[in-house]
């Protein structure tokens, strides 16, 4: 008894990123191309003029961003996605962080940053000399780019005595004796005598523009121009740098037709991860917006914001901390207003959005996803830091609820064509498991460029250093002859995961910047059933965030209980309404020591004071609890009655996300361990629970499940390492396959639900005992079944990808060769231990016939177990029918019942690219050789059923 889960949704499908040679396209190519991406179950992407590979010269007039063929490549592009009901997105600008055209670095839409001049001299002795110049050049200049003139505009001038060395760092000042001595300073010269004792320094506070250009010529070593003229990075703080972007869009680069299609199929304006290169982030208006916003004047304070990864300039007591923390809190407060807000107001002019990466600067990243159209987080720089996900989806769920949270996903490191499909799949079911619901696949490379070699142009490798990044999909790949399998996966994860509501049972209060490697969780809370997600101290002054019937957001998340984690130091007002949530109704645990001092220098004093107070308020309430380290967080909760809503049993590394809609609860289950696990899971829900197979669509009623405690489900979990299961649990009738009657509440095999009751499967004969719902025991009896067939004899095709013209460039590069290779196998074997296969990437078709004895007609079905195919991803055809997308990540299929006699199967089995790239070009592509094809056994086994009843 089964349905069917739909993917109609074009807008749900996954996308790619999509890159060009800037405008070295063709509007017939990019036709074909969006045509491809469309045929495999792709549902848009996103044109970024990306390319780190090409390393020579690219004149601007025929290769530049915005020039007229990169025009009538995105016209192309449109018109061609608007047939297939395609969502089509645009980078911000060429490559990253957004620049304009006619920016100049002294503009005040330009790029700035802080800097400072030194000089140390005797107590008693006279500085009368020129200014000391910034200690280090503009960030952005560097050797081989285009000489530009940059401004140093003195802002303060201060003195003090030095206290220890004068060559530590930060260097260490006595703070009595700092003194504000701009006034001194005439013209570009300064005259200002130290007094006696000790050694002073001068400092001076410069800003200047930091001459940034794209930041690929930063990693790549080699210069082109993306624009004409020379674009510079804008001023992310302050509106004129917005509005530099969006005026060159609206006089520069939009058609008319352009701008007709994106309102018809346009999804996202969008700006990768802040990767400045800067000292210290400025805006020109920074000392008037700091002193509105924060209460007292910068400028006395100037030299303590100096320094990047750590302070230039420090004294004793906190106060340092204090002021950094208010600038970097201003700093991002002037990014959400004056970038991510602006430009989000400007794309919806065009019914489109901008979706940003909201860190790499001092941000408040939850908040800055909160205010966007569509915030995005990556699985690279998110991959072993989970909880950078868990911070933007409380963005996204508290900031607009029901909306996108986007990964920039697959940019695995040294990925060249290296990758499978079950690597896609594995990179992509972490990001779900935390609250991404659209990945854009990393990537999608244009066919050509000047310097593109076999098989095609790809912008991660090679690019100037011994790394690449990423896989280069499409048709150039032998794999995507077979990927409609997994992005019919992606499609019908996302879809899932855009119904409804998203819900999480835990809130962890983070007072963080810039939170791309933030962590919470030692593995004690989640694998304790719990979710959550990290609020910033922004998103708690947003109106979503309230409690009401005890639960925080509770038309959103709604969680369940607000952790606060160990901290030295928090705003006095998140601490205020920490407190007015527990007395709401909202448990809260408290761990480890309590923070001692507020955050922010303005009245700071009165503050702690107050805090002090709060805390001792908050610690004693009756909804709160403590716990000595995150590992006792779970206790806690127990002692406030907080339930999780995924508990699992006999399993660890177990996450999931939850997703309600109206009387369906869905979860996206997901083992997450190296290792396969089997056991159960409580899940915090009512009604019929249904396994969703992603890979199929294939809905099936759950026979066997616990729900004698109202509200909870308790079901039978097993999944190989990185491997997720979908589940739905309802009180309506749904998906086509409503159960009725009687289900298992415990039983010794796997229970299934038929139109006649149910039964008990098992590939073992023997006496197999359930417990029913109406609480009878019952018991089922599989006859004797024949052995597993065993598929030894294979014919095996190997279809050899290689070059077709060797070391050529440019269009010519594309072509390739398939050379057939013809094997009669009597064991299967990896594709290097076949003659004249060691260096061979392609498609192996794999044929078997076996015949099924009339003595199966006693069985109800059997499974196909594939084994292993290596490197690689596959399909099967049995008897000219091909068999729904294979789960490749676990692939063994359900044939059903099987007729007596022969029957052909034919498996596909598709490679990766390495081990031909490794012959061709070994300088460029050094990763290990891959194994590739069939391996070990492939079986067909039959199984029994009989009536529970």
């Amino acid at each position: 008894m089964t349905g069917t889960f739909p993917t109609d949704s074009v807008r749900r499908r996954p996308n790619f990123r999509y890159w060009w040679p800037g405008g070295g396209i063709t509007p017939a190519e990019v036709t074909k191309e969006v045509e491809a991406m469309a045929a495999a179950g792709f549902g848009g992407f996103e044109i970024g003029d990306v390319r780190n590979s090409e390393m020579q010269a690219m004149p601007v007039q025929q290769y530049g961003f915005g020039t007229p063929s990169w025009k009538d490549g995105v016209t192309a592009a449109l018109r061609t996605a608007a047939r297939h009901g395609m969502q089509v997105d645009l980078t911000i600008g060429p490559y990253w962080p957004a620049v304009a055209p006619g920016v100049l670095p002294d503009d005040d839409a330009a790029m700035k940053e802080l800097t400072y001049g030194q000089a140390v001299i005797d107590g008693g002795t006279t500085f009368d000399a020129v200014l000391p110049s910034p200690h280090q050049q503009p960030s952005g200049v560097k050797d081989g780019l285009p000489a530009v003139t940059v401004t140093n505009i003195v802002h303060a001038v201060h003195a003090a005595r030095i206290s220890g060395s004068s060559t530590a760092s930060p260097l260490v000042l006595e703070e009595p004796t700092v003194t504000d001595i701009t006034a001194r300073v005439n013209g570009d010269k300064l005259t200002w005598t130290a007094p006696a004792g000790g050694q002073w320094v001068v400092i001076v506070s410069y800003s200047r523009g930091t001459a940034m250009i794209e930041k690929q010529v930063y990693y790549q070593g080699y210069y082109y121009s993306f624009t004409d003229p020379q674009a510079y990075v804008v001023d992310h703080f302050g509106a004129k740098g917005g509005r530099a972007i969006t005026s060159w869009w609206d006089t520069k680069l939009l058609t008319f037709e352009m701008r007709k299609l994106l309102c018809q199929v346009g999804g996202d304006f969008f700006e990768d991860s802040l990767e400045f290169d800067v000292e210290v982030n400025w805006t020109p208006n920074m000392l008037a917006e700091f002193s509105k916003r924060r209460g007292y004047s910068l400028k006395p304070y100037l030299f303590l914001v100096h320094g990047a990864a750590e302070a230039a300039f420090t004294f004793s007591g906190d106060t340092p901390k204090r002021v950094r923390w208010d600038y970097d809190q201003t700093l991002s407060d002037l990014f959400v207003e004056n970038h991510v807000t602006l430009l989000d107001d400007w794309a919806s002019r065009l019914n489109m959005s901008f979706r940003n990466q909201a860190y790499g600067a001092p941000l408040d990243t939850a908040l800055s996803s909160a205010r966007t159209g569509v915030p995005e987080g990556e699985s690279l720089a998110f991959g072993n830091t989970p909880d950078s996900f868990r911070l933007v989806a409380a963005g996204r769920d508290i900031g607009r609820p029901s909306t996108i949270l986007s990964s920039e996903m697959g940019a695995n490191m040294n990925g060249a064509y290296r990758l499978t499909l079950a690597d896609l799949i594995t990179t992509a079911n972490p990001g779900y498991a935390l609250g991404v619901n659209q990945v854009r696949v990393h990537g999608f490379p244009y066919a050509s460029s000047p310097g593109g070699q076999w098989p095609g142009f790809y912008p991660w490798a090679p690019m100037g250093v011994p790394i690449n990044f990423a896989e280069a999909w499409g048709p150039r790949q032998p794999q995507w002859q077979v990927i409609g399998g997994a992005s019919g996966y992606m499609a019908r994860v996302q879809t899932i995961l855009q119904f409804g509501t998203s819900k999480a049972d835990l809130a962890v209060y983070h007072e963080e910047f810039d939170s791309a490697d933030t962590t919470f969780d030692d593995g004690s809370v989640s694998d304790a059933g719990f979710s959550y997600q990290l609020l910033s101290w922004g998103l708690l002054g947003l109106s979503a965030t309230k409690v009401k019937g005890g639960r925080l957001a509770a038309d959103g998340p709604a969680y369940k209980a607000l952790i606060v984690p160990e901290l030295s130091s928090i705003l006095l007002s998140s601490a205020r309404k920490i407190l007015a949530f527990a007395q709401a109704g909202l448990p809260v645990v408290l761990v480890g020591a309590l923070p001692t001092r507020t955050t922010g220098l303005s009245g700071a004093a009165a503050a702690d004071k107050a805090l002090s107070s709060v805390l001792k308020e908050l610690k004693t309430h009756r909804r709160v609890a403590t716990a000595a380290a995150v590992a006792d967080v779970p206790v806690a909760l127990a002692k406030l009655g907080v339930q999780a809503a995924g508990v699992p049993r006999g399993i660890k590394g177990l996450l999931h996300a939850r997703r309600q809609d109206g009387a369906t609860t869905y979860y996206f289950l997901l083992n997450s361990s190296s290792a396969a696990v089997s056991g159960s899971v409580t899940l915090e829900a009512e009604g019929t629970p249904y396994r969703i197979n992603p890979w199929t669509g294939e809905v099936t009623p759950l026979g066997a499940f616990d729900d004698r405690v109202r509200g909870h489900i308790t079901i039978p979990f097993s999944a190989k390492a990185g491997e997720a299961a979908v589940i739905a649990v309802s009180s309506q009738r749904t998906f086509g396959c409503h159960r009725t009657g009687l289900h298992a509440i415990t039983a010794t095999t796997e229970v299934r639900q038929t139109p006649s009751g149910l039964v008990a499967r098992s590939a073992s004969a023997g006496s197999y005992t359930a417990t029913l719902s109406n609480g009878r025991k019952t018991t089922a009896r599989i006859a004797p079944l024949p052995a597993a067939l065993k598929l030894n004899d294979w014919t095996l095709k190997v279809e050899d990808w290689s070059p077709a013209n060797p070391g050529a460039k440019g269009t010519a590069a594309n072509a390739t060769t398939k050379t057939v290779h013809t094997f009669t196998l009597s064991e299967l074997t990896s594709w290097q231990n076949l003659k004249g296969l060691s260096d061979v990437s392609g498609i192996g078709t794999y044929t078997a016939t076996f015949t099924i004895p009339s003595s199966w007609k006693s069985t109800a079905g059997a499974v196909l177990d594939l084994g292993s195919f290596g490197a690689g991803s596959a399909k099967v055809v049995l008897d000219d029918k091909e068999l729904a997308p294979v789960n490749q990540l676990d692939p063994v299929i359900d044939l059903g019942a099987l007729k007596a006699g022969a029957h052909t199967l034919v498996v596909t089995v598709a490679t990766t690219l390495m081990n031909r790239l490794k012959q061709f070009r070994p300088d460029v592509y050094t990763a290990a050789k891959q194994t590739y094809g069939l391996l070990g056994t492939v079986t067909v086994t039959p199984y029994g059923e009989a009536p529970l009843s």
